[in-house]
Parts: C-alpha cells; sequence; structure tokens
C-alpha cells in the first residue's frame, strides 16, 4: 500500500462517519483527556490523547502488522496537528499570511516606541 493511499484513507476516517459520530475531533479528545486526567491523576491534554493512541497502534504493529494500523497512525498524526495548531498555535503552524502579520505587527510595535520615546524628548525640551 503506497503512501498516498495510507493518507487518503487515513482521510476518509477523519472526515467521515467518526466525524459524524464522534463530532468535533478536538472537543472529542478533550473529553478523553478530561476522563484519562481523573484516571491517571494527573493532567492529560487532548494532544497527549491523540499521541498516546499512536503509541497504541505502535504496540499493535509490534505483535502484528496490519494496514489498519498504519492507517489509523496517519489519522491520529494528522488529528493531533489540528490539535496543536487550535490549541497552542506553535509558529510552526502559522500560514505565511499570519507569520508576515506577527512581523508586520511587532515591527508596528517596536516602531511606535520609538517614535513615542522621540515624541517624549521633544516634549521634554
Amino acid at each position: 500500500m503506497s503512501y498516498k493511499e495510507i493518507l487518503k484513507e487515513a482521510d476518509k476516517l477523519i472526515g467521515g462517519d467518526r466525524n459524524t459520530d464522534y463530532g468535533d475531533r478536538l472537543t472529542n479528545h478533550q473529553n478523553i483527556a478530561k476522563l484519562w486526567s481523573v484516571f491517571l491523576g494527573h493532567k492529560i491534554s487532548a494532544h497527549d490523547v491523540a499521541i498516546c493512541m499512536i503509541l497504541v497502534k505502535i504496540s499493535r504493529i509490534i505483535n502484528r502488522h496490519k494496514k489498519d494500523s498504519y492507517v489509523d497512525m496517519a489519522a491520529y498524526a494528522s488529528i493531533a496537528a489540528e490539535i496543536e495548531e487550535r490549541t497552542t498555535k506553535d509558529k510552526s503552524f502559522e500560514s505565511e499570511g499570519e507569520r508576515r502579520g506577527r512581523i508586520t505587527k511587532k515591527y508596528v510595535e517596536d516602531l511606535n516606541k520609538v517614535m513615542d520615546e522621540i515624541e517624549g524628548k521633544k516634549n521634554a525640551t
């Protein structure tokens, strides 16, 4: 099975009946995280849930190599990335437009500080 076929099947899983049956991926993983957190006695994030599900699939592959496990790992990896993007907004998930906007905003803020300092010195004299 090619990587394209695996990713295509993972896409069908994520966007298909499971999405309808279980709802929003982030909300579903947040709910699982809350339950696991209570059971384990320490905080688990929605992202942790997705990563742990990948580890479950890896554990299964140790015993038996099945296509389904690879498809599920791809699906959980994409869910983990989606959760990361929707919750922490790590810079590595920014679009080019978001990156440019962030840099421009910082530049304008810094420029305004310099202009305020110059204006303050003018008013002081």
